[in-house]
């Protein structure tokens, strides 16, 4: 498994394991098969609203 990057039942344990690490959690959708500079501001406000992304 790659550092940081979970299945959804991985997530779920981890978050069960110790909720205030990853409250709030926050989730984004879309496609960035061509990451730009739009896509990092957009990652990095998104971000910004909780503890993990």
């Amino acid at each position: 498994m790659i550092e940081g990057v979970y299945s959804v039942e991985e997530l779920g344990e981890a978050i069960a394991y110790n909720p205030e690490q990853w409250r709030p959690l926050v989730f984004s959708n879309g496609c960035f098969d061509l990451i730009h500079a739009g896509h990092i501001r957009y990652l990095t406000q998104a971000k910004s609203l909780g503890r993990s992304l």
